[in-house]
């Protein structure tokens, strides 16, 4: 994550997406998660991921880590 404003960006993709969208968003995102969570922004948008499945009881998988970022 170069830009420090693309994280916003694909949260409001995110926010606004609808179901099947979001899914493809989520499956394009999947194989960049271990890079995604060694940046700041790239937590930024784990984290809207994690929020929003956690908030619809959807399991995320291999999206969320160990606590605590123990790998």
């Amino acid at each position: 994550m170069k830009d420090q404003y693309a994280n916003y960006v694909v949260q409001k993709m995110i926010d606004v997406a609808e179901p099947t969208q979001r899914k493809i968003v989520m499956h394009k995102i999947r194989p960049h998660i271990s890079t995604l969570r060694k940046y700041t922004y790239g937590k930024h948008i784990l984290a809207k991921l994690e929020k929003y499945y956690m908030k619809n009881g959807v399991d995320l998988g291999p999206l969320c880590g160990p606590p605590n970022g123990i790998m």
